[in-house]
């Protein structure tokens, strides 16, 4: 690119490749160069160590008259630097010819080039990123065989341990790679990793500092000397949770540009990386969204330090102002002291705090006031830095925001439910009642002094409440409020009354999934009597099947009936939904989906708490094998299915005020309240039995001798006071390892899964089978959770396209050679693609197509040539199962050759006496099964072997002798044509009379004749082992 004419001192670092009087182009030694000497190596090292990011081109401006030289045009290629240089020849040299005055020469390039430089920074007036990083960028996509689109996120300075030694170099992160370059003194190192390759990343104490460790399937890497290491771990953790992500989303319930948001140019500054920043604002939006349970798509726009004024004991309390689109939100700096949530729809006017000198309280010259509608109140925050650029960000924000309209539903009118518990009352007694009453005028009271509904000031005190357990009155309000789910509710009106319709005109005889929710209408809570009348039934119905509707990437999963039916005893109908929702897709993220990949990813989050806080209880429980699958009926169901029904009620309040922490506290507080029994039990059964008894004791009713307190409530309370450390935040953290390692189990049951199903139709070993798969897989693309197909193993829904297996034949097949070796590739895609897709290969066809590349013989490779060059589709297909049915039966020949061996003597004869006339008839029928091939193919098929045995170290003898056979064999074709109408018409096969044709027998007896060409097609798989294929693979794409 052309730079603003600059002096610099040239050195010996650049050598001259052109110059004319008045340009000298120069390249940076070490670079591009046939030779390196030992200026060069010293010169590239250098770059390489101190990360220089100087360009390896450039053009010098200097007079023949001065010894000044002016940098005027900088590139990294050379194609870039020779336009400007060819640039420079047409419309400069001419008119400095003419010039006379020295200096005036210099005048007139200088002003030349700063008008080129001008008109560049108008054309780039959008751009966001900083020069370095550009640089950077264009570095990356050179040094590493990644994609053309892959996006560059950052880089850091780093060491590389390769033993015992440090190599120093940098360390790439984009969007989907972890890369590394290192070059010194003439040797380079180059890494690259796929994010969803790495199945472990940790940090260690190794090496005298501390190294970031990661584990791949094939290689455990080391990295230090990390100017801020915390920094780069956040970053790897976040791209390596995008991948783990992605690979584990339903089919299209993943989308990359919810990951990396868009950032308007406009107001954008220059940064390192736009990626970077967008990682970053993601990563404290979803804070943001955790802490006060927003919607998935709320993102924070800012937050400013200042204090809120507290009226119910007029004091100021020091925090922070969240701001988003759709919510103002104010946390306390002291932990849950007090938090608040104040939607832009409950928002009336925002305004500057009047001035009152008899107000000590409030500083008002830099305080804000947010008046609400309706009975909410005033909020009062101040103490701001910037009192002006708030309140002009948040009402331009009231501005833009727009009241939901009620979309017009013109579908009849559906009845819904109220709380069931209202029509089907249980357990109503005088001193139930009296209880009740006595926590409505409890909450009452509360609400008086702190607020009610989603404005409420959330403080300390509301633990003491909610642990007492919430009034069946107010749980519907509560939970609606506390789960978050009254904001969905309030920006989607009237769309539950519409997905009901919707999901009622799907016929159940036709749809698998309203199939299984009728399986499990009946064993949702079959001891709650609203479940035993069809009403109850009814609304559970609707519930489930409006949310299967609603959400079809999840549909429907086992336990959510549980959930769902709880609700509905206690809510209406739409506030069920609303909250069944929150719950699915916030509250316990992937927890009901096919696959339960979310419990089973907090099942190892919890086995290192127990690790942690109960290592002996947890080596007892691993040894007798429960420690990993303990929580997971427990979580799945927020312990509905393990305690007494009105004792779990109590575990949902608070878990939809407090979120998932209250699950992993409460699962410990049970072990250690049985740690010593369960210490002395001999087997899983004991242990569960141990567990089973202790919770079916946890009644409503049951009194803790200690405290005369509810044994539930006391539970509750002991795992507040023994592991309330426990936060989300270290929660999400310990579920990225736990994400790579469920990704890596799952990945490792398919591979197990293939190798087993595909033995029989090879002659690989199971590791190759098994190597083969994962790089099959790797090329497909497809998610771990969308190999769900019921009707096929996980293996088989694999499949890669046309363009994906050209880059795999590239790197594995033998036959990927010659001028134009996609020619015969493409041909064995058609022919292997014909069972599933004329664009798709399946892994099965994948597999014997390459058993007949590596392992097949001379007679398997020629039918295989043979059938390739078909052109007609039918014909094809009919061949193709001469070629494989063969195998089927050399592998079942082995199968009962190893049986045979366990038996009898006589009776092992009467088998194989059996079964080789078989084989052999087999044979010898499908040989005579083989279409005929017409002379077009015929040269076809010449081609491709003329272009398979290009540059071969044999290639003279190999062309004279495919010569000789293929002119043998044009003049077979023509003797034999007043011959084949007789035997076109005894095989009874459609042929044109007279027409030029040619058998498989006659191919392979002139091949066979020749031996340079059985040698080659014997030797060729062999020239490259399959591991040692693979392992190229591997390099170039996951190392």
């Amino acid at each position: 690119m052309w730079v603003k004419p600059s002096e610099i001192l040239v050195t010996g670092f650049w050598s001259t490749d052109r110059a004319n009087p008045y340009f000298a182009l120069q390249r940076r030694r070490g670079h591009d160069e046939a030779y390196s000497g030992l200026t060069s190596l010293v010169v590239a090292t250098i770059d390489s160590v101190l990360d220089s990011k100087t360009n390896r081109y450039r053009i010098l401006h200097q007079r023949p008259d001065s010894e000044v030289y002016h940098l005027i045009a900088e590139a990294d290629t050379k194609e870039e630097i020779e336009e400007h240089w060819k640039w420079i020849e047409e419309h400069l040299m001419p008119t400095l010819g003419g010039i006379d005055v020295g200096v005036d020469v210099t005048d007139y390039v200088e002003c030349k080039i700063k008008s080129l430089c001008a008109q560049m920074d108008e054309d780039e007036i959008d751009d966001f990123e900083s020069e370095k990083f550009k640089n950077a960028t264009k570095k990356f996509h050179k040094l590493f065989n990644v994609p053309s689109e892959e996006k560059l996120v950052t880089y850091y300075s780093c060491s590389y341990w390769r033993g015992r030694v440090p190599r120093q170099g940098w360390l790439y992160l984009s969007v989907n790679y972890l890369c590394f370059y290192s070059y010194l003194l003439g040797k380079d190192i180059t890494i690259v990793l796929k994010f969803t390759d790495i199945i472990a990343l940790e940090r260690v104490q190794a090496y005298l500092s501390e190294t970031i460790r990661i584990g791949t399937r094939f290689h455990v890497h080391d990295f230090s000397m990390f100017r801020n290491i915390q920094e780069t771990y956040q970053m790897m953790e976040q791209l390596a949770n995008f991948a783990a992500k992605k690979l584990l989303s339903e089919k299209g319930a993943f989308r990359e540009e919810d990951f990396f948001p868009a950032v308007t140019k406009k107001t954008a500054p220059k940064v390192i990386s736009q990626l970077k920043r967008d990682l970053d604002a993601k990563t404290r939006s979803e804070t943001y969204r955790c802490r006060f349970r927003l919607s998935l798509n709320e993102r924070l726009d800012g937050e400013i330090a200042c204090h809120l004024w507290t009226p119910y004991n007029r004091s100021n309390v020091s925090g922070k102002l969240y701001i988003s689109s759709n919510f103002v939100c104010f946390a306390s700096k002291v932990f849950h002291q007090i938090n608040l949530i104040i939607p832009f729809r409950d928002i009336m006017v925002i305004e500057k705090q009047p001035e009152n000198p008899n107000s000590s309280d409030i500083e008002t010259q830099s305080a804000l006031l947010i008046i609400t509608k309706e009975r909410a109140g005033t909020f009062t925050f101040s103490k701001f830095d910037d009192r002006e650029f708030v309140l002009n960000k948040l009402s331009y924000l009231l501005s833009q925001y727009n009241e939901t309209i009620p979309p017009n539903i013109n579908i009849p009118p559906i009845p819904l439910s109220f709380p069931l518990y209202l029509q089907f009352k249980s357990n109503d007694t005088e001193e139930r009642r009296a209880q009740e009453k006595l926590k409505e005028d409890l909450w009452n009271t509360h609400f008086s002094t702190y607020g009610r509904g989603s404005t409420m000031y959330r403080t300390n005190e509301l633990y003491e409440l909610i642990f007492q357990g919430i009034p069946d009155s107010l749980r519907n309000e509560l939970w609606l409020i506390f789960s978050g789910a009254i904001h969905e509710k309030a920006a989607n009106i009237n769309i539950y009354q519409k997905l009901v319709h919707e999901s009622s005109l799907v016929k159940t005889d036709h749809d698998s999934t309203n199939d299984e929710i009728e399986r499990d209408l009946y064993r949702a809570l079959p001891d709650q009597k609203a479940y035993q009348h069809e009403s109850g039934i009814s609304a559970l119905r609707r519930l489930l099947r409006a949310y299967a509707c609603h959400n079809t990437d999840v549909g429907y999963c086992q336990a959510m009936n549980i959930i769902g039916g709880v609700l509905l005893l206690y809510m209406n109908e739409e506030d069920a939904f609303w909250t069944l929702a929150a719950l699915c897709e916030r509250l316990l993220p992937d927890y009901y989906n096919t696959k339960v990949v979310g419990a089973l990813i907090d099942q190892g989050v919890f086995s290192d708490y127990c690790n942690a806080y109960l290592p002996d209880l947890y080596d007892k429980l691993k040894g007798i094998g429960i420690a990993a699958c303990i929580s997971l009926s427990w979580f799945l169901t927020l312990f509905i299915c393990v305690l007494p029904f009105e004792s779990a009620l109590y575990v949902i309040d608070i878990f939809f005020y407090d979120g998932i922490k209250v699950l992993f506290q409460l699962a410990l507080t049970i072990l250690k309240e049985n740690q010593e029994r369960l210490l002395k039990c001999h087997d899983d059964g004991d242990a569960i039995m141990i567990l089973t008894s202790y919770l079916d004791d946890l009644t409503d009713e049951n009194i803790n001798a200690n405290d005369k307190e509810k044994k539930i409530v006391h539970l509750i309370k002991q795992s507040y006071m023994n592991y309330n450390s426990i936060s989300e935040d270290d929660i999400n953290r310990l579920r990225l390892k736990h994400r790579l390692k469920v990704v890596q189990t799952m990945a490792e049951s398919i591979l197990q899964s293939a190798a087993k199903n595909t033995l029989k139709y090879t002659l690989f070993t199971e590791y190759e089978i098994k190597d083969l798969f994962y790089v099959f897989k790797d090329a497909s693309r497809i998610s771990l959770t969308e190999a769900t197909d019921p009707k096929k193993l996980a293996y088989e829904t694999y499949r890669v396209g046309r363009d994906e297996y050209l880059v795999l034949c590239k790197y594995l097949s033998p036959w990927f050679i010659g001028e134009h070796p996609d020619d015969l590739a493409k041909r064995l895609f058609d022919v292997f693609s014909i069972s599933t897709n004329s664009n798709v290969i399946d892994f099965i066809n994948f597999i014997r197509l390459w058993n007949i590349l590596l392992n097949g013989d001379f007679r398997d490779k020629l039918k295989l040539l043979f059938i390739a060059h078909m052109d007609e589709g039918k014909r094809r297909e009919k061949a193709i199962t001469t070629l494989l049915e063969p195998t089927t039966l050399l592998s079942i020949s082995t199968t009962i050759d190893k049986k045979k061996q366990a038996e009898s003597t006589m009776t092992a004869e009467k088998d194989s006496s059996v079964l080789e006339p078989q084989e052999e008839e087999a044979i010898k029928l499908k040989s005579s099964q083989l279409p005929l091939m017409n002379q077009t193919e015929f040269i076809h098929l010449c081609k491709s072997m003329y272009n398979l045995m290009t540059s071969d170290v044999d290639d003279e003898n190999l062309f004279r002798a495919l010569t000789t056979s293929s002119t043998i064999l044009f003049k077979t074709g023509e003797m034999c044509k007043p011959y084949r109408r007789l035997e076109v018409d005894n095989k009874n096969i459609e042929q044109t009379d007279n027409e030029w044709t040619l058998s498989f027998e006659q191919f392979e007896a002139a091949m066979n004749a020749e031996t340079s060409i059985v040698t080659w097609f014997e030797l060729s798989s062999h020239r490259q082992s399959l591991e040692h294929r693979i392992h190229n693979y591997n390099q170039d794409f996951l190392r």
